[in-house]
């Protein structure tokens, strides 16, 4: 009888002394929405990938339901508001020149072409951002471009390029 009662009494301790790290890990578990944010890396029919500033992959469900903002390729900076089970009941283009601000009509990039990545180049602007943006058939170049050049670009909100000329070096 005592051993029982002993073993009912280190049962409770036991027990009792966990409830705290459940309690802990119960909290540590961020519920409700997140906030993802960055490159829209691939889209495989209704999932996602998004690559943050962070460097990591974020795998997020887009169906009928979520609300869209526009259209989306690879390559466009996004931000979806995603609930705790992965699924993007927002995603919505980001304005990477303007640091989330909308602003009317097109903006201005001077700075370094940092890199060419097929129809993405990077420039490196004078305030130290680095702005990737969209060039096609539609962008009017002046000459051709490589990497190391001083660029101006004419970009619109969505970041695609309207027009790109060599920028005088600065002095």
């Amino acid at each position: 009888m005592k051993h029982l009662l002993h073993t009912i009494l280190f049962a409770m301790t036991v027990s009792l002394g966990m409830t705290p790290i459940i309690s802990v890990a119960a909290e540590s578990a961020a519920p409700g929405p997140q906030s993802v944010s960055g490159d829209l890396l691939k889209i495989e029919g209704e999932f996602y990938t998004v690559h943050d500033t962070a460097g990591h992959e974020t795998r997020v469900h887009v169906d009928k339901t979520t609300k869209l903002d526009g259209t989306f390729k690879t390559g466009d900076k996004v931000e979806a508001q995603v609930t705790d089970k992965g699924h993007a009941f927002l995603l919505k283009h980001m304005n990477v020149a303007s640091a989330g601000a909308a602003a009317p009509g097109p903006q201005s990039v001077i700075g370094d072409l940092l890199k060419i990545e097929g129809e993405f180049y990077t420039v490196h602007d004078t305030a130290g951002h680095e702005t990737r943006v969209h060039v096609d058939k539609t962008t009017k170049l002046d000459g051709t471009f490589k990497t190391g050049d001083r660029v101006e670009a004419q970009i619109t909100d969505k970041n695609h390029t309207l027009s790109m000329r060599h920028a005088n070096p600065a002095k």
